[in-house]
């Protein structure tokens, strides 16, 4: 169109967006699938904004439809903050966040120190800003707490988070921002953080923005209100700390870093607490707490050379301290002569004194290890963090579990290594530090190069077992044999392997970037790979994105054509996921070229589904129709013989049987659907078949048949229930309340509907406002009667 409808300049004040926006496409004679088509927004979410149904909808989509109208660029503006401000006629608003009040309440705060002595003084400053002495004026409350390595800042902030926590009912958040990780990687991004911090609240990852400044924006209106807590230990910088600042003055946050954070001062209005060593008197204190009165009575010069020795350095006190409760019978003389004669100083932290530094503890406590522990000790130090489970040292030291096991309990017990869960153990960043530096002091490069492949191998072919127990029926890529010494962890079901994958997440996030550093390009493309499932399923879009980048780096170097177009289909599939459907069609088609290339029919069957799914979710169902009769196409022939195959195949019947029923063409999606459903069967594949069985439900359904239309939506449930899936055993409970209520049993469509929107608010899906909608027109009927 050339130019404005009518009107288009202003919307009325007392108009709803969603019907001044109806008006506008009807007067420019313009169905939604029309406009559809002209914007790139789905027909969904056209149908959505017009029911007012979408109470903040993304800006861009607004855009996009008020230039697909062609009104002037002033007009979309003032519909996008007309969607912003989020009143509907009656000034009604709806909660930015998404995020109910029900909401669980997040509690993430670490244990504190068990033996925690001192800084009296500092305590009672924090203690004033919490009784109007200080702090950040209207705005948020922020303590920021400095210092070097080991002086105690995170012990300082837990004890008083602790002592706190209480005031702040709406929850507490924790988050290690890494910004001096001694392994060398990069301080977490803030992004990440944020999206951690928003799923702690149950924000629906579809809900989650891509950019810094969305994702910060989302989480000050998630927080405001409440009354929060937020611990951001290990900062590298004030930038870092910015995005994560909440607005309201009813929130705390506490900040550590090594930096000084005077910035935050002098525009957050943040106390700065600086941390020096502990007194001589504080130092003596803790010393005579963990020692023992008694002991330490006998020898009390002794306890006060130690803590001279140790700096009054409280970590290195906490690492003396286990040397000496590891022999009882050692006098503390001449434990302290014995640390003074090592050699030696940590750098990072060099006090001055020759004999008071970190290092000199460490090598005391490293030198007095079982030659098993100290090995395990400096192998530790290669692996990237940042934690690391008992399974997966063993496998990094080559080394039997019931072995390895000994040797962390040897560490553990001299506060060398940390048991942060059961069977989960972490460094202290400057124990990281040493360990991998006695490393390279004494592994050679082809030591290295063995743990390093021992390392990648057990968390690859781990990951392997475990995507084959939770997704049984679906492809798995054919891996080498592992390693000698590597023990891959095997599961007895689907909890215990979908409990591994949740644990281990960020090891490896970071496992992927070690083996495309180290130059494992093999391993830097197939895990992410092996990965693509779960972070599909489990909504970890962004992470599986940044992983397939590096995959696709890595198989690029290595000249992999097969690792590049698993690589660009997984890219293509999470851009789909979070709605970047332009980066989505680009990644596809590029893996549509590649797979033909190779000659891989079953790779292209694949994407042409994940590319049908793209197309319906922009309600272009004709042209997904289309890709996905390719991929029946390339299955024709191959599905009896090859159950990879099969699977595709039984994928692409029931893509093509939706597409067929949102066209009209109902006999031709339910024909498509039994063969879909008898595919699943044969070949064991449950998800498969339960969405199916939905399908066929929905094509019954508009058949007219709803005694069949129940039976499939009930086998659908039963299925979904046995795997867990709770998104899509919500939407067939819609579907199934559908059904009942068009066969006049409100009682049937209350219990199906109030369960599904039971399950869709704790997923904070959009549409669980739909389902309390059909449920509120159930009321307003029973009234009427």
């Amino acid at each position: 169109m050339n130019g404005a409808p009518p009107g288009a300049l202003g919307i009325p004040g007392r108009v709803r967006p969603g019907e001044w926006l109806r008006k506008q496409r009807v007067g420019a004679g313009l169905t939604q699938e029309d406009l559809a088509e002209r914007s790139g927004v789905s027909v969904r979410a056209i149908a959505d904004l017009e029911r007012g149904r979408t109470r903040r909808p993304y800006p861009s989509s607004v855009r996009a439809l008020a230039q697909a109208l062609g009104l002037p660029e002033a007009a979309g503006a003032e519909l996008v903050a007309r969607y912003r401000a989020g009143g509907d006629a009656d000034g009604n608003t709806a909660s930015p966040s998404g995020v109910g009040r029900e909401a669980s309440v997040p509690r993430q705060l670490p244990s504190g120190v068990a033996h925690f002595a001192g800084r009296g003084a500092e305590l009672a400053a924090l203690d004033a800003v919490l009784c109007g002495g200080g702090g950040g004026g209207p705005g948020v409350v922020i303590s920021a707490i400095g210092g070097t390595a080991g002086v105690g800042k995170t012990a300082l902030a837990l004890q008083w988070a602790h002592q706190v926590a209480d005031r702040f009912p709406d929850g507490q958040l924790y988050a290690n921002l890494r910004g001096f990780d001694a392994g060398g990687g990069q301080p977490t991004d803030p992004a990440d953080v944020l999206r951690g911090f928003l799923d702690a609240f149950g924000v629906h990852p579809e809900r989650i923005p891509h950019d810094t400044e969305s994702l910060a924006a989302l989480y000050r209106s998630v927080l405001a209100g409440r009354r929060m807590l937020v611990l951001l230990d290990n900062a590298a910088d004030v930038a870092q700390v910015r995005p994560l600042l909440p607005a309201s003055p009813e929130c705390l946050v506490i900040v550590t870093s090594r930096r000084e954070l005077s910035a935050l001062a002098a525009r957050e209005g943040a106390l700065l607490v600086q941390l020096d060593v502990l007194s001589a008197q504080e130092a003596n204190e803790l010393l005579v707490a963990r020692l023992g009165a008694e002991r330490a009575a006998a020898e009390p010069w002794a306890v006060t050379e130690l803590a001279s020795l140790c700096a009054r350095l409280p970590l290195a006190l906490s690492v003396i301290v286990a040397r000496a409760a590891a022999a009882p019978r050692l006098p503390l003389a001449a434990l302290a002569a014995e640390l003074t004669e090592l050699g030696g100083r940590l750098d990072a932290l060099d006090v001055g004194d020759p004999a008071a530094n970190v290092r000199t503890v460490l090598s005391l406590s490293y030198r007095h290890l079982p030659d098993p522990a100290a090995r395990m000790f400096r192998l530790l130090g290669l692996h990237p963090g940042p934690d690391i489970s008992a399974a997966a040292a063993a496998s990094l030291a080559g080394l039997p579990a019931a072995d390895a096991r000994v040797a962390l309990r040897d560490l553990v017990r001299a506060s060398l290594l940390n048991e942060t869960a059961p069977g989960r153990y972490a460094f202290h960043d400057l124990l990281r530090a040493y360990a991998a530096e006695q490393s390279a002091l004494t592994t050679s490069a082809a030591g290295v190069e063995n743990t390093t492949r021992r390392t990648l191998d057990h968390y690859l072919h781990t990951a392997h077992h475990a995507h084959g127990v939770l997704y049984p029926g679906r492809e798995l890529m054919a891996l080498p044999p592992a390693a000698a010494g590597v023990t891959a962890e095997s599961f007895g079901g689907k909890a215990s392997a979908l409990a591994w994958l949740e644990a281990e997440n960020q090891v490896l996030l970071k496992i992927v970037a070690l083996a495309a550093s180290a130059g494992y390009d093999a391993h830097g493309w197939q895990l992410p790979v092996v990965l693509w499932t779960y972070h599909n399923v489990c909504g970890h879009w962004h992470d599986g994105a940044r992983l397939h980048r590096t995959a696709l780096a890595a198989a690029e170097r290595c000249g992999d054509l097969s690792g590049q177009a698993f690589a660009l289909r997984g890219l293509g599939s999470f851009a789909m996921s979070v709605g970047n459907f332009a980066e989505a069609h680009e990644c596809l088609s590029s893996a549509q070229s590649a797979f033909a290339s190779l000659g891989d029919d079953l790779g292209l069957a694949r994407t042409d589904v994940i590319l049908g799914q793209t197309l319906e979710y922009q309600g272009r169902y004709r042209e997904a129709l289309a890709a996905v009769s390719a991929a029946l196409s390339l299955s024709s022939g191959h599905a009896l013989e090859d159950p990879n195959m099969a699977l595709v195949r039984a994928s692409a019947l029931n893509g093509s049987a939706w597409n067929n029923a949102q066209l009209g063409e109902l006999s031709t999606a339910r024909a498509n659907c039994l063969q879909a459903i008898e595919l699943c069967r044969a070949i064991g594949y449950s998800p498969g078949e339960a969405g199916t069985w939905d399908t066929l439900g929905v094509v019954w359904q508009r058949l007219g048949d709803h005694a069949s239309a129940v039976t499939c939506f009930l086998n659908a449930i039963t299925l979904d229930r046995e795997m867990g899936n709770r998104y899509d055993l919500a939407m067939v409970l819609l579907h199934l309340g559908d059904t009942y209520a068009l066969t006049g049993d409100g009682v049937g469509a209350r219990a199906a509907w109030e369960e599904s929107v039971l399950i869709l608010e704790v997923l904070h899906h959009p549409t669980a406002g739909e389902v309390r909608s059909r449920l509120g027109s159930l009321t307003l009927r029973s009234v009427a009667r």
